[in-house]
């Protein structure tokens, strides 16, 4: 049986490679969008974590509005999210987007990558390295408040949404 603090060890050691993981992202493009995580990175995280105090490692999964902590004695910066996928709605008006039912109806795939390329872009020039949305979801019930987000009810129609 694992330990809690074992596996809050790992929860956070997952949280950190990932977190890690999207600060070296120009250098580890491919490889990330490969799923595969080179073990350099890994050793970098084992590193920096073996050096870090316990509310160092805690530090890493909270934040401070729309930023994560930044723990520069670590060279761990801020990372910036940013709410969507509506639009880029942090830090002023954005172009908005039409709600993902919309983009998934009109089963273009095409369109839909240059909807997600876009709302990146848009991303980037505020600074945000993170963009919350699209939810992966399908409608349950009219009183979600996040019913926006999803690509609709149709399981095939989402999943194709979701893999362009």
């Amino acid at each position: 049986m694992i330990q809690p603090q074992a596996k809050i060890h790992r929860l956070i050691s997952l949280c950190f490679l990932g977190y890690l993981t999207l600060s070296v992202h120009a250098r580890a493009q491919s490889a990330v969008a490969n799923s595969v995580v080179p073990a350099s990175i890994e050793k970098r995280v084992d590193t920096i974590l073996s050096h870090m105090s316990e509310g160092e490692k805690l530090k890493l999964i909270g934040g401070n509005g729309m930023e994560t902590f930044a723990i520069p004695e670590m060279g761990i910066p801020a990372v910036r999210m940013t709410d969507g996928p509506s639009g880029v709605r942090s830090w002023g008006p954005s172009n908005a987007y039409p709600a993902s039912i919309a983009l998934a109806a009109a089963w273009d795939p095409a369109l839909a990558k240059l909807e997600g390329q876009s709302l990146a872009d848009d991303a980037k020039a505020r600074g945000a390295r993170i963009l919350l949305g699209p939810g992966v979801n399908i409608y349950r019930a009219p009183m979600n408040g996040r019913n926006f987000e999803y690509f609709g009810e149709n399981p095939y129609l989402a999943s194709r949404s979701m893999t362009v």
